[in-house]
């Protein structure tokens, strides 16, 4: 079943209030300032209901399988479905009973978002098997930043990860400019379950797939979040995929979008609609560069299995200064010159490496602990640079404090040496 376009206008309002659960006012209000009717099938059961006039914000592929949402021209208004779950009301208890089909492919619409207890039970049923859910494989809808800057392959991305084609992906760049966020604040945009697995050189099976725990004198299956991922329908991020060894091979069915069989209870997961995978790395999978230690040569097997290998460097200049300034402006500073400079510090150091004048060079993501420090300091930006360039060795240290001084130091006057004019807000 298909959203209709007035579904998806509403749910694209909804989610412009950057938040995981909406009021039955804000609903309506919504719905009211749009021309629409009310939306019944979001509030007029239980079936989202997280708190007393409060709703969690389904995700399209939760309304798809339900088959919820405003109808289309020349459709009939759809019901809303009870929820599978125990309702409790005034003075009488109705308990209704789901039968669990034997294909995993359901179990997405049988839960909300919230329902973590209901999905363990229902998988259980459905596999046969007594699973556990560790709380660290479930995904989450992230919230949306208000200082994040769309930027760099952000668009395609977004684009890929909305069509809800099975399309992994791979971004590849130095480290500390976003990849890993561009990730995540494109699935808070749409709305879209995520979870983050980091990879390590330790990452086995078992961390991905899931093994067994023993509980209570019990052994129990606990599902990992990869099959966990696959029947919620959410997008799996493989952070720093290129740390990993032979035992990440294991996914080689799951990004061929294929059902993954888990040998040690000897069931097929089938994955439901909108799961997805996407990949941050340092290098190309052709192993460590000297620089980013452990990363290995990956298996050119694996790596043809991502569709797309999208290369990401430093964020424009211009871009640059405006995370620079919405990180500052979190922490009610506003001082325009110092935003300029750590920018123009930055892309000098590098140019600097590029060139091999020096031996490192200064990431967004240090630009941004900067900036934190600096607030925490009061405004002491001698401080807050010295202890933010302790963390490389010491003759870059000596570099770059020479060079932030020539910068910063005198205020009229740029790198260049070159008079330059005041700023504007």
């Amino acid at each position: 079943m298909t959203l209709s376009e007035q579904t998806l206008s509403y749910m694209c309002a909804v989610r412009k209030e950057g938040t995981s659960t909406i009021t039955r006012g804000r609903a309506k209000a919504i719905a009211q300032e749009l021309g629409f009717k009310e939306p019944q099938w979001l509030i007029g059961s239980d079936l989202f209901k997280v708190g007393r006039g409060l709703f969690s914000v389904p995700t399209d592929e939760q309304l798809q399988t339900l088959n919820l949402g405003y109808p289309a021209v020349g459709e009939t208004a759809r019901r809303v479905p009870a929820p599978a779950v125990k309702v409790t009301r005034a003075r009488k208890t109705k308990t209704k009973t789901v039968v669990p089909s034997v294909s995993t492919i359901v179990i997405a619409s049988q839960v909300t978002a919230n329902a973590n207890t209901e999905f363990q039970s229902e998988v259980s049923k459905a596999l046969g098997v007594d699973i556990l859910l560790e709380q660290e494989a479930v995904p989450y809808v992230p919230d949306v930043l208000k200082t994040y800057v769309p930027w760099g392959h952000f668009d395609t991305l977004q684009t890929i990860i909305e069509s809800r084609h099975f399309l992994p992906t791979m971004v590849v760049g130095p480290s500390g400019n976003g990849k890993t966020e561009m990730y995540e604040q494109i699935c808070a945009r749409l709305g879209r379950e995520y979870v983050r697995v980091n990879i390590t050189n330790q990452t086995d099976e078992d961390d991905l797939l899931g093994g067994f725990r023993l509980v209570n004198g019990e052994t129990k299956f606990a599902l990992g979040p990869i099959p966990v991922a696959m029947l919620r329908g959410a997008f799996v991020n493989l952070d720093e995929i290129d740390l990993g060894g032979a035992a990440l091979m294991c996914l080689q069915p799951v990004l061929e979008g294929k059902p993954l069989f888990l040998k040690k209870i000897g069931r097929y997961i089938h994955a439901a609609a909108g799961f997805g995978v996407g990949a941050t790395a340092n290098t190309k999978g052709r192993g460590d560069d000297g620089r980013h230690a452990h990363t290995t040569i990956m298996n050119d097997a694996m790596l043809e299995r991502f569709a797309a290998m999208l290369e990401q460097g430093w964020a424009p200049v211009e871009v640059e200064r405006v995370i620079v300034r919405n990180i500052l402006k979190t922490f009610g500073t506003t001082d325009n010159l110092l935003v300029r400079h750590l920018v123009e510090f930055a892309a000098a150091t590098r140019v600097n490496f590029t060139e091999q004048r020096c031996n490192d060079q200064i990431a967004t993501r240090r630009l941004v602990h900067f900036c934190k420090l600096y607030a925490s300091l009061k405004n002491d930006a001698a401080l807050a640079m010295k202890l933010t360039l302790q963390r490389f060795d010491e003759e870059s240290q000596i570099g770059f404090t020479n060079l932030w001084e020539a910068i910063h130091g005198a205020p009229e006057v740029g790198p260049s040496g070159q008079p330059v004019d005041a700023p504007t807000a």
